[in-house]
């Protein structure tokens, strides 16, 4: 087939605006981003609405990546009962040396992984916010293993990539932070600096190794220790993110230097969303003309990479991709985008409704296959309808997420089973689930290591 405007042209319209299917394939169509096609047909709006009307009626869901709600009725004694449980796990398995097992559905992953992403320092950090959260009695020290911690992180660390950055949810800019959090000093102050500092040169990349993850420990030892520095610190690199802001044919965009390639990434952990999360949070901190500038470029970039689809809106996981979008998930696709920018403290009319649209894929979709976690998982999908429940006041998304949850305990259960063991990891296993529960109990959400720390 050839270009969409040569699509488009072959279209045939009936007079009240319908289009008569047969020589075209909408498939095809619904793949590009609502900006593409009305540039295609700006000739004739007839046909681009006609096109509209007949994508919005094709099924999107891969079914393979997603499974059926449990019909279980929510009961807050359940969840924390499941709270209990994984908290009760994680700590029984936890070794001082050798910290906890890896788990068979993390690829690569070895015993004694340390990061923030799916090692120590995020189920550390995970268990200690629990207590303080009132969500669990259980309770353990780890203050003993900290600095065996932050020394096998940088010897990890160093043989990655990207080691020269401070990175949040890989290297020692994330166990420091656990380590600030449990036992504070100026020295683990001063060495967050230094870490975050690094990524004043260095090539951006996005919040899981470079530049918005430091913005964001910035934000959270302002939090902890009130010093100006972390301020200061912060809109330097504000300063530069957004200068690297460009505009483009879909709206201001990223161009992420990541893993070898040069891709315009959209979601919430390597891409335009994540590097938009510092800038939401340390929102006070920018200056006037930055945030109008991120006002202005949030609703335009979501707009113009929009799938639409009758069950809402979904976005690729890099911008202007064509083909069929599969990843539905925290990290890539429309539950991430709603979870971030739910949290803008601005808004638009379209705005407004594109979050709303991609609430409503998000449930349509259903649970994910992949478990109960938060990057990939149940849990994380779920943080999109508490997000939204408290940005819109609408009682229909707290049930929703509750829903989910209920789902994502059953599907931790099983994979116990299957397995024999729990997976010990922030983002990909049980305690960020459990984390997940509580903020269900509440009705706050409070995304883990983003919203709070």
């Amino acid at each position: 087939m050839g270009s969409c405007v040569e699509l488009a042209e072959r279209l045939h319209v009936a007079a009240d605006g319908n289009i008569v299917p047969g020589c075209y394939d909408l498939r095809i169509l619904r793949h590009r981003s609502t900006a593409i096609l009305a540039r295609c047909c700006r000739g004739s709006p007839t046909v681009f609405a006609g096109i509209l009307i007949e994508i919005a009626r094709l099924p999107m869901f891969d079914t393979v990546r997603h499974v059926p709600l449990h019909v279980v009725e929510w009961r807050a004694a359940d969840a924390q009962a499941a709270i209990d449980d994984i908290v009760a796990d994680a700590l029984a398995q936890f070794d001082q040396a050798r910290f906890w097992p890896a788990h068979p559905q993390d690829d690569g992953a070895r015993d004694g992984e340390t990061s923030i992403y799916f090692g120590a320092a995020g189920v550390i950090w995970a268990l200690d916010y629990l207590s303080r959260a009132g969500a669990t009695r259980h309770a353990y020290d780890f203050v003993p293993v900290l600095d065996r911690l932050i020394d096998a992180n940088r010897r990890q660390f160093a043989k990655l990539d990207y080691h020269a950055h401070g990175s949040l949810l890989f290297g020692d800019l994330g166990t420091l932070l656990v380590a600030m959090r449990l036992r504070p000093d100026a020295a683990t102050a001063d060495a967050i600096h230094e870490r975050a500092r690094a990524n004043n040169t260095l090539p951006i990349r996005e919040l899981m190794w470079g530049l918005p993850g430091s913005m964001l420990a910035c934000v959270f030892m302002s939090e902890m220790t009130s010093e100006t520095r972390w301020r200061e610190l912060y809109v330097k690199q504000a300063a530069r993110l957004l200068d690297e802001l460009a505009d483009t044919e879909l709206g201001p965009l990223w161009t992420q230097d990541l893993y070898g390639s040069h891709q315009q990434w959209l979601g919430p952990v390597h891409g335009y969303a994540g590097n938009m999360v510092p800038l939401i949070r340390g929102w006070a901190w920018l200056g006037d003309d930055q945030q109008a500038r991120v006002a202005e470029a949030v609703p335009r970039t979501l707009m113009a990479n929009a799938v639409q689809s009758a069950h809402g809106a979904q976005w690729h996981p890099v911008a202007g991709r064509t083909g069929e979008p599969r990843l539905w998930q925290h990290c890539h696709g429309a539950p991430g985008m709603v979870t971030t920018f739910a949290d803008a403290p601005f808004g638009t009319p379209e705005l407004e409704a594109l979050l709303v649209a991609g609430g409503e894929f998000t449930w349509h979709a259903g649970p994910l296959t992949k478990g109960s976690n938060l990057c990939h998982g149940t849990g994380g999908n779920g943080y999109a309808f508490l997000k939204l429940h408290r940005r819109t006041r609408d009682e229909r998304w707290l049930p929703r997420a509750r829903a989910f949850a209920m789902t994502a305990i059953e599907q931790c259960r099983e994979a116990r089973r299957q397995y024999g063991r729990g997976r010990y990891s922030l983002w990909t296993g049980d305690i960020g689930l459990a984390v997940y529960l509580w903020d269900c109990m509440t009705g706050e959400p409070r995304f883990p290591g983003v919203d709070v720390f």
